[in-house]
């Protein structure tokens, strides 16, 4: 896995300098891509191209970081517009805390299966192929079941936010 980091450092450096734009967040987002993939080798497909699959996973890094930024807000990917306001003063951080309550309160309301999905995607910051090693279920099943789970999560909190 060395000679894999040596050889990728720099194209994965200069991809994670592009999402993040900031040199230390872009260091540690290099170095949590190679633990990731070594953790994760087993997932990769020999005669497949190295680079794209790396190129995932410090994107996947980068986003952990970006959200990390977000003080006081957790997201749901691509649902988050649904489920957050925006705005910027007080009244607005109270009721964005109201609607992280709701989205938790949901989440809990979820099916078993499709709950601890999402606890372990969006709590837990896991990776899809993370999660299918985890839970010993093929990678196109959670990515199935998160589609679900996310479409009755929105369902159900677009009742709830109104």
């Amino acid at each position: 896995m060395e000679l894999v980091a040596d050889r990728y450092r720099n194209q994965i450096r200069g991809h994670a300098l592009r999402m993040l734009r900031d040199q230390e967040d872009a260091e540690d987002a290099v170095q949590d891509t190679f633990v990731k993939a070594y953790k994760a080798i087993r997932t990769f497909e020999p005669g497949r191209p190295l680079l794209p699959w790396l190129m995932r996973i410090c994107s996947n890094c980068c986003v952990d970081i970006i959200r990390g930024r977000r003080q006081g807000q957790e997201c749901l990917d691509r649902h988050e517009h649904a489920i957050f306001d925006t705005r910027a003063d007080v009244e607005s951080g109270v009721e964005s805390k109201l609607n992280i309550e709701r989205v938790r309160e949901a989440v809990s309301r979820l099916p078993e299966r499709y709950r601890r999905i999402i606890e372990m995607r969006h709590y837990g910051h896991m990776d899809v192929n993370e999660i299918a090693s985890a839970l010993n279920i093929p990678e196109g099943t959670i990515k199935s079941w998160l589609f679900r789970a996310r479409a009755l999560l929105k369902k159900d909190l677009q009742v709830a936010l109104g």
